[in-house]
C-alpha cells in the first residue's frame, strides 16, 4: 500500500495566503526594495533597539499599499500594460527554478549588492533594474543640455559644417605658395653656378702651359716666349745693334727700323718688400720676374719665397706678364731636377709667358755649396733644371752675369738660351741673349727702393734669327 505523502507548505496553503516564514520572491524583494527606496516608514522593532515590529499582516498591507502607488508612477513612466502588472499588488507568476534562485543560491547573492542603509546596519538590496535615464548615453546628454540624440547630431553637423566652410575659407583667402618665384631663383642660381663652372674651366686652361704631346713622345711648346738659340755656331754672335737704343728715365728701349720691339721689365722677391702693382703697371712696367723659391747655400734646404703669391698674382691681375726664376743652389743633377720639380708643383698648372729661369750664383769667396763645382758638373746642373721644365711644358732659361756664364758650356746651353746681367748703357760680352739685365738700381712707383731692371729682346732676336733662316734658304 501505498504510502501517502505529506503535503508541502506550498500545497496546503490557500490559494493567496503567504506560507509563515516564506522568502519573499525576487520581485516582491524588488517592491519592498522599492518601497524602502522611496522613503516608505516601516512599523516594528529593530534588531539593536528593540522597538515593537509591525506584524506581518500589517507589513503584507502596507507592501500592497506601496505596490498600488509604485504602479501609479510606473504607469506614468512606462505605460499602463507594466502598470496594471505592477499596480494591482499581486505578484507575477514565475517558476519553481527562479524561486529556488531567489531563496538563496549562489548566483543569487552574488547579484545581490550590500550596502548600509540609514541606521547604519547592513542590508541587502536587490540590483536595481538599468533603465534609460540611468546610462551613459542619457548623463553625457543632461551634461551637454540635450535632451535628443537627433538633436545633438543635427548640432554636431552644423558644428562640422561650420568647421569646413571656415576651412575652405583660410584655404581661399591664404596667399598661394610663390612657385614662381621659387622658380627663378633656382634658374638664376643653376646659370650662376653654371657661369661660375665655365670661368674656372677657362682659367684654368689659361693657366696650364700650352703645349701638345707628338706621336715620337718629343714635347711641343706651344705659346709663351723662348730665349732659345736656333744655331750654337752663332751664339756668340751678337744680333744688336746699340745704337737703335734709347735710354729715357733711366730705362732702355730698342728700335728695328723705327719700331720699338723691346719690353720694360723688372725682378723681385720677398727683399723688395710689399709692391703696389697698381702703381707699378701704371709706371709703364710691362713684365716682371719674380722669385718662387731658394735653395740654401749652407744646408742646401728648398724654401719657398714669402711674397711669390702675393707678387705673382697681384702682377697678373693688373696686366703684367710673368716669369719666374729659381736661386739654385743644387750641386748634383738630381738636386737640380727636384728644384724643377719644386717649381712645377708650385706654379700648380699657372702657365708664364716667359720662361722659367734656372739662377745659380757661385760665391767669390767660396762659402758657398757650389762655388767648388767643376764647368762640366755646373753645365750638367743647369742642364738637367732646365730639362725637367721643358719636359713639364715650360720654356727654360739661364741667368748669371759674364762671371756666371763662364762656369757654363755655353753650346750645351744654347736651346733654352739666356739672360744676361751687366750694368751699363750698353752690353760688353758678344753673346745671343734674349733678356737683358741692365741695372740693379731703378725707380718704380709702387716699390720702396731700388729695384731691378730688365729690357726684353726676344722680340728682336727673334726676327734676326728667322731672317738669318731666311737667307740661308
Amino acid at each position: 500500500m501505498a504510502e501517502k505523502r505529506r503535503p508541502s507548505k506550498r500545497q496546503s496553503r490557500p490559494k493567496g495566503q503567504r506560507a509563515q516564514g516564506h522568502v519573499p520572491s525576487r520581485r516582491g524583494s524588488e517592491r519592498s526594495g522599492g518601497a524602502a527606496a522611496h522613503g516608505t516608514p516601516r512599523t516594528g522593532t529593530s534588531r539593536a533597539t528593540g522597538t515593537p515590529r509591525a506584524s506581518r499582516g500589517s507589513r503584507g498591507s502596507s507592501r500592497s499599499s506601496l505596490g498600488s502607488s509604485m504602479g501609479t508612477s510606473h504607469a506614468a513612466r512606462y505605460g499602463t500594460s507594466r502598470a496594471s502588472h505592477r499596480g494591482t499588488g499581486s505578484r507575477a507568476p514565475h517558476d519553481t527554478a527562479r524561486s529556488r534562485e531567489v531563496r538563496g543560491t549562489r548566483a543569487d547573492r552574488g547579484r545581490e549588492v550590500r550596502s548600509r542603509d540609514g541606521r547604519g546596519h547592513d542590508a541587502r538590496q536587490p540590483r536595481k533594474m538599468l533603465r534609460p535615464k540611468d546610462t551613459g548615453l542619457e548623463l553625457r546628454r543632461e551634461e551637454y543640455g540635450q535632451t535628443s540624440l537627433g538633436a545633438r547630431s543635427q548640432t554636431s553637423r552644423r558644428r562640422q559644417e561650420s568647421r569646413l566652410r571656415k576651412i575652405r575659407d583660410l584655404g581661399s583667402t591664404r596667399p598661394p605658395f610663390p612657385f614662381k618665384p621659387l622658380i627663378a631663383i633656382v634658374a638664376v642660381l643653376l646659370v650662376a653656378s653654371v657661369g661660375v663652372l665655365a670661368g674656372t674651366s677657362i682659367m684654368r686652361a689659361l693657366r696650364q702651359p700650352a703645349q701638345t704631346q707628338e706621336a715620337g713622345g718629343k714635347v711641343v711648346m706651344k705659346g709663351g716666349r723662348s730665349t732659345a738659340i736656333d744655331d750654337s755656331a752663332k751664339i756668340f754672335t751678337t744680333t744688336y745693334d746699340w745704337d737703335n737704343a734709347t735710354t729715357k728715365r733711366g730705362r732702355i728701349s730698342y728700335k728695328m727700323g723705327g719700331t720699338v720691339v723691346s719690353r720694360t721689365g723688372i725682378d723681385v722677391s720677398e727683399h723688395n718688400g710689399k709692391i703696389d702693382w697698381s702703381k707699378v703697371a701704371a709706371d709703364g712696367i710691362d713684365f716682371a720676374y719674380i722669385r718662387i723659391g731658394y735653395r740654401g747655400s749652407v744646408e742646401g734646404n728648398i724654401t719657398h719665397d714669402r711674397r711669390f703669391e702675393q707678387n705673382f698674382d697681384g702682377a697678373r691681375k693688373n696686366g703684367l706678364d710673368v716669369g719666374v726664376y729659381f736661386f739654385s743652389q743644387a750641386i748634383t743633377a738630381e738636386e737640380a731636377r727636384d728644384e724643377a720639380r719644386y717649381v712645377v708643383r708650385q706654379l700648380d698648372g699657372y702657365a708664364t709667358e716667359y720662361p722659367v729661369v734656372f739662377d745659380m750664383e757661385p760665391s767669390t769667396s767660396g762659402d758657398d755649396r757650389v762655388s767648388s763645382l767643376t764647368n762640366d758638373q755646373m753645365t750638367a746642373i743647369a742642364k738637367a733644371f732646365c730639362k725637367e721644365m721643358q719636359k713639364n711644358g715650360y720654356y727654360a732659361c739661364v741667368y748669371g752675369s759674364r762671371a756666371d756664364l763662364a762656369h757654363y758650356d755655353l753650346a750645351a746651353l744654347s736651346r733654352y738660351g739666356f739672360w744676361y746681367a751687366e750694368y751699363g748703357k750698353a752690353p760688353t760680352m758678344a753673346l745671343r741673349y734674349g733678356i737683358w739685365q741692365y741695372t740693379d738700381s731703378g725707380k718704380v712707383d709702387g716699390i720702396d727702393g731700388d729695384v731691378d731692371l730688365d729690357i726684353d729682346l726676344t722680340g728682336a732676336l727673334e726676327k734676326v734669327q728667322r731672317a738669318e733662316k731666311s737667307k740661308a734658304q
